[in-house]
């Protein structure tokens, strides 16, 4: 069993041990569906309306929604992943149609950049648990341009897993085969990973014994496993684009490390969680097949639930379930009666996903503002919370903030010494790696570090786009000469770095910075530094 998964079972056991006792006891009162009648049709005021009453808000709760700045700038980051730009806003701030929110949502939806930004995501999701590989340093730029392809076609969340699942071939002709060729086609890892990128369940913990707080068994464990079995992945040196994934031809799957000698050497029939079951003796394809079409159902009482809950927690800060990727029987959800309808509500849409987000995004439980020192004493879901941005949505942000130039350097040539020189970062690379954290923790566990601080105050191309010289082009330069007035340029740069407009008590500690100065330019770069280096810059809120 790998690190990750040992230290998420030790995490965990301390919480699940109460939490398992209360659930039970909660289910025995609330065992029957809070959507005995499964909703067809959502609208944002249904959820608000279910928001209210689980959460136990007044109407006045719900009344003070965030202004149009703060909407079009957090609506923006979750959709696309950046900060709107001074002329977007100054368009939505213009516009009086009581529609404009509702329209900007649909806008954003449309935009490309609403798949790359969430297309990132779910590389992340993956990635960040794959293990690297011998002499072969993955690339996950085709699956991302696959994936924020069907994303923005809003092709159905169930055939997008069902294609990754059963994808075979070589990753740069067939980028959906990246999981199970990223993941080199090991039957327990893609047993594990299936079930918590997909399912958000915790069965890891499975593989070597019985869960000690949650259902699962060791034998469902290996059942699972053994719809991977005739998976083989061919691993090429140095170049993630050619791993390909295919049949074995030949195999079946025996759970190792039996204790009971009655059980030594019995072969494992490919079933699912749920009990589902498949003759052995099938091919690869028909195995991976028939997995694709019992994770990515409409009565898989986890898939849809799973994703809605990644997207509400994305969202709103929270999920109903935390961590996101453990919505077992041992992990009681929070706002049950919001949850469940929103995923009956999924599923009745045929899975579609910008549905889902038009959902949420236009509520007021989404537009609510956020206190600036909340606390958990009373109501303590009525809200969401701030989140970081993460490490993509960080480089992104920048790049509409100072136009930074993404620059990959030159290859390093192999030598005697380096046979498998690591491929070149570009900034974006950097960057990313540097504000990046797995998806799929707890927001507490996502801390800010010393690495991100230090890239914000000294990284050589950063400064070289905080440049005032009229000679270095930067977009500060731009803004210097194009506007005289000190108050109107100051407004300018929180625009485009915070996408807002400055209180007057920012307006005037910024001015008498740069009447404190000899020269005007060198003022505004220590203005724009410190704007860029604000946590309000890489947050959420």
């Amino acid at each position: 069993m790998g690190n990750w998964r040992i230290e998420q079972c030790r995490r965990t056991l301390s919480l699940r041990l109460a939490r398992t006792v209360f659930s039970v006891l909660l289910v025995g009162f609330c065992g029957v569906s809070f959507a005995q009648e499964r909703a067809t049709s959502l609208t944002s005021a249904d959820l608000d309306r279910l928001f209210q009453s689980a959460a136990k808000l007044d109407d006045s709760d719900l009344a003070d929604l965030i202004t149009d700045e703060q909407f079009l700038r957090r609506v923006t980051l979750d959709l696309i992943g950046r900060q709107p730009t001074p002329a977007e806003l100054a368009t939505f701030l213009l516009d009086s149609s009581t529609s404009k929110r509702t329209e900007a949502t649909d806008r954003l939806l449309n935009s490309p950049e609403f798949g790359s930004n969430w297309a990132g995501y779910w590389s992340d999701v993956i990635g960040y648990r794959v293990p690297p590989p011998e002499l072969t340093f993955l690339d996950y730029t085709l699956f991302e341009q696959w994936l924020a392809g069907r994303i923005n076609q809003n092709a159905p969340w169930d055939e997008t897993v069902r294609l990754i699942l059963m994808a075979s071939g070589k990753v740069k002709e067939h980028p959906e085969a990246t999981f199970v060729g990223f993941h080199q086609a090991d039957t327990t890892r893609l047993a594990a990973e299936t079930a918590r990128v997909f399912m958000s369940l915790q069965i890891g913990c499975a593989q070597c014994h019985d869960h000690p707080f949650d259902e699962w068994k060791r034998e469902q464990f290996h059942e699972l496993a053994a719809y991977f079995v005739r998976a083989s992945a061919k691993m090429p040196w140095n170049d993630s684009g050619e791993i390909e994934v295919k049949d074995k031809g030949k195999g079946e799957y025996v759970m190792p490390n039996v204790a009971d000698p009655t059980k030594k050497g019995t072969t494992m029939i490919p079933t699912f969680l749920t009990g589902s079951k498949l003759e052995s003796g099938k091919s690869d394809l028909e195995r991976r097949t028939e997995l694709a079409s019992v994770v990515a159902s409409n009565t898989n009482p986890w898939f849809a639930k799973a994703y809605v809950n990644r997207v509400w927690a994305r969202l709103m800060g929270r999920g109903f379930c935390e961590p996101v990727d453990d919505i077992g029987a041992g992990n009681e959800p929070q706002l049950r009666e919001v949850q469940q309808p929103l995923t009956d509500s999924f599923i009745a849409s045929g899975f579609d996903a910008k549905g889902l987000f038009r959902v949420i995004v236009n509520s007021k439980a989404y537009q609510q503002r956020l206190a600036d020192n909340p606390s958990t004493a009373e109501k303590p879901f009525a809200a969401g919370r701030t989140t970081k941005l993460r490490g993509d949505e960080v480089f992104q942000s920048l790049v509409t903030a100072i136009e930074l130039p993404n620059v990959t350097p030159a290859k390093i040539a192999p030598t005697k010494e380096i046979r498998f020189p690591p491929p070149p970062k570009s900034t974006r690379d950097v960057v990313s790696e540097v504000f990046g954290f797995d998806p799929s923790l707890r927001p507490e566990d996502i801390s800010r570090t010393l690495g991100q601080a230090m890239l914000l105050m000294n990284n050589d191309q950063l400064q070289a786009q905080i440049n005032s010289r009229p000679e270095s082009g930067t977009a500060l330069s731009k803004l210097l000469a194009g506007e005289t007035d000190n108050s109107r340029a100051v407004s300018q740069l929180f625009q485009l770095v915070l996408a807002r407009k400055p209180n007057d008590a920012e307006v005037q500690l910024a001015l008498d910075h740069v009447s404190s100065l000899p020269i005007r330019g060198e003022a505004f770069e220590d203005l724009l530094w410190s704007l860029i280096n604000s946590a309000e810059f890489t947050t959420k809120r």
